[in-house]
């Protein structure tokens, strides 16, 4: 491993941190309002809050187009059309706006009888195309690379929001003002981010067009809508499948999955231009890439799910409370299936990065489809440890399809160095930790200490090569840190 492949890492890691902490202060958030809601409202209320929020994420996902990805492309290969690409963006999602917009008007009225849920539909309905032009906004400004920027209006905005829910919520408000709360950040940070993009617009530039903006991000849209459904698709089919009380409890676990995931995909966004760049290099080094990129998210995100596996009483209880109690296990299981989906994520990113489209929306669909039907049958057949099975085993079924074909069709890479290795240790960890649930936590985490000494050395995860080349990265990083004044 030469000095250039330690500038790579350090470039793809200074991007991928700080896009970790936009997502961590977006999505970690996110996690509170569902904490606040379950404390202040209940598993009944926790049931309809994740059945309207996978509605509106869907929504959102829709009428952005998948241009959370492909806006970051193309913005950071011509930042001087940042302006114009941002307005165009704009009017396209304020066009596509128009029809959720009026299906969820329709459904308010619908639901004239329930109050709760009409009015949290028409907050939904008014903050639709809101809510797109804040995505777009986000993207831009990650194209430009304004990381710094993002970080701060985020937490900021994020901030002030969940100030508003807890007052809202202590003076007794209900579940519409939760949505109220998301709608009221997306909101500040849009008027910072708007006022950014648009401060160094040229008047007399050319407009961006529209259709071309449009035919570029659908592709991506399919293949980002999908995923999504794949994320929330447990909270649409639990309810009439073990109940609205039992789907609560179930998305309380899946939700701190599901966030952990969001804030991993915000950093994983920035492995995008390196496999872009890399897709005209020899194709030892694009593969070693991405190898490389797998093999260490899969021991990245391992290690947080042993974490959460040790101590998900404790998180369950911190969070939600002793009602909740039955989404330990769920959770402990939800921890190691985000495992799987991370590092498919990051092959997905290496499909798209090479224009292999088709087959990341193939595999991606084939996915959904499994875990609808996995849901359907485990959940009623073993509740909601079935439940947390299904998710698990479409995500394997995902993680084989896309890694067979990256390696198969795309940049070939050793396959069981790269994921065969750190899988089989990280299987063994996850067994080894479950099967000894019972025992206290500090002999617990003992086990997951030794037991992740032993697979890794079984396995010979970490070739003394690799361990070399950590070491001369972590020196170049403090020798930078040091040469600035």
């Amino acid at each position: 491993m030469s000095h250039a492949s330690v500038g790579v890492a350090r470039g793809i890691l200074r991007n991928a941190g700080a896009l970790f902490l936009v997502g961590l202060f977006a999505k970690g958030a996110g996690l509170l309002i569902s904490v606040l809601v379950a404390r202040f409202l209940g598993p009944g209320a926790m049931g309809l809050f994740a059945v309207l929020f996978s509605v509106s994420v869907l929504i959102e996902t829709f009428i952005s187009l998948g241009m959370s990805n492909s806006l970051v492309r193309d913005v950071a290969a011509r930042p001087t059309e940042a302006p114009p690409v941002f307005i165009a963006a704009l009017k396209l999602v304020a066009a596509i706006s128009i029809l959720p917009t009026a299906g969820l008007l329709v459904a308010a009225w619908v639901f004239a009888h329930d109050p709760v849920t009409r009015d949290c539909l028409m907050i939904l309905a008014f903050g639709t195309p809101l809510s797109g032009a804040f995505i777009v906004a986000q993207a831009v400004l990650q194209g430009t690379e304004r990381v710094l920027l993002l970080t701060w209006v985020t937490f900021a905005a994020r901030v002030l929001s969940l100030l508003f829910l807890v007052w809202a919520f202590f003076g007794g408000a209900g579940l519409a003002a939760a949505f109220l709360s998301r709608l009221l950040f997306q909101v500040l940070a849009l008027a910072v981010f708007a006022r950014v993009i648009l401060a160094g617009r040229d008047v007399g530039a050319a407009a961006h067009s529209t259709r071309k903006l449009l035919g570029r991000a659908v592709p991506f849209a399919v293949n980002t809508a999908i995923r999504e459904l794949a994320t929330r698709l447990p909270a649409l089919v639990l309810p009439a499948s073990v109940g609205l009380a039992a789907s609560g409890v179930f998305d309380s676990a899946n939700r701190v999955r599901s966030t952990l995931g969001m804030t991993m995909s915000a950093s994983i966004t920035g492995l995008m231009p390196a496999f872009a760049r890399s897709a005209g290099e020899a194709e030892g080094a694009a593969g070693r890439l991405v190898g490389f990129s797998l093999k260490y998210m899969c021991l990245g995100m391992a290690l947080v799910a042993t974490g959460m596996t040790v101590l998900a009483g404790w998180i369950v209880h911190l969070l939600y409370g002793e009602a909740f109690a039955a989404a330990v296990l769920p959770l402990q299981l939800l921890a190691w299936a985000q495992v799987l989906t991370a590092m498919d994520a990051v092959l997905q990113q290496a499909m798209l990065a090479r224009e292999a489209v088709a087959p990341a929306i193939r595999h991606s669909a084939l996915g959904v489809l499994a875990q609808g039907a996995l849901l359907v049958l485990l959940s009623q057949l073993v509740g909601l440890q079935g439940a947390s099975i299904a998710v698990l085993l479409a995500a394997a079924a995902t993680l084989a399809m896309d890694l067979r074909h990256v390696v198969a069709r795309l940049t070939p890479f050793g396959a069981w160095h790269f994921a065969g290795a750190p899988l089989a240790a990280s299987a063994c960890v996850a067994v080894l930790i479950l099967a000894t649930g019972r025992l206290g936590l500090p002999l617990q985490a003992l086990i997951a200490l030794g037991s992740w000494c032993a697979a890794v050395a079984l396995f010979r995860v970490l070739p003394l090569e690799e361990l070399r080349f950590m070491r001369r990265l972590v020196t170049s990083a403090r020798g930078g840190s040091a040469g600035k004044p």
